[in-house]
């Protein structure tokens, strides 16, 4: 049970605060690629661009 109290009560707080900077860090890297591949792909029209099927049929019943 000792052990136990000292993980949870003597972790030290620069400890806590790197790990939230290491963290903070690798989500803004995530972001920034993902902003990249988004603006090197060439589809800036939409954010949900979706490609057009083929062989859907219509509303009106003709294969599109």
């Amino acid at each position: 049970m000792d052990l136990y109290n000292s993980l949870t009560f003597d972790i030290d707080p620069s400890v806590t605060a790197i790990s939230a900077i290491l963290i903070a860090f690798a989500i803004l890297a995530l972001g920034l690629m993902a902003l990249v591949r988004w603006l090197g792909s060439g589809r800036q029209n939409s954010l949900l661009s979706v490609e057009t099927a083929t062989g859907i049929a219509a509303p009106g019943g003709e294969a599109l």
